[in-house]
């Protein structure tokens, strides 16, 4: 049975609260992703930005040079370990209407499973 960790994107790409909708645009778009996990000054994860929340914000009119992180970031996470099934994932994607799902070891967010990696685009 295929589990989250054989498709994950385990190079977890982190933002600072503090970060600008621009900052965090131009890390998604240099590391070639669709999402990165918010962190505060401990690196602790306080929630996942992704692009949905930056076109969210332009369509609110925000400029993307004054708007932070922390304003626009989904704080609720929904994760998964990395034993999960394929198949869970994806059930949990569609119940909450997500496409991205960080994914846990131990408790510690270790990876990124998008719906990308789940019909296999990357």
């Amino acid at each position: 049975m295929a589990t989250v960790g054989d498709v994950m994107t385990a190079n977890l790409v982190t933002v600072g609260a503090e970060k600008t909708l621009g900052e965090v645009a131009r890390e998604l778009r240099r590391h070639n992703i669709g999402s990165a996990i918010v962190v505060d000054d401990a690196d602790q994860p306080l929630g996942i930005i992704t692009e949905r929340d930056l076109v969210e914000s332009v369509a609110a009119s925000r400029n993307p040079d004054q708007g932070q992180a922390r304003s626009w970031m989904s704080e609720d996470l929904v994760t998964v370990e990395r034993s999960t099934a394929l198949d869970e994932a994806r059930r949990l994607m569609v119940e909450h209407a997500i496409r991205h799902l960080p994914v846990t070891e131990g408790g510690a967010i270790v990876g990124v499973i998008s719906i990308r990696d789940l019909i296999g685009e990357r």
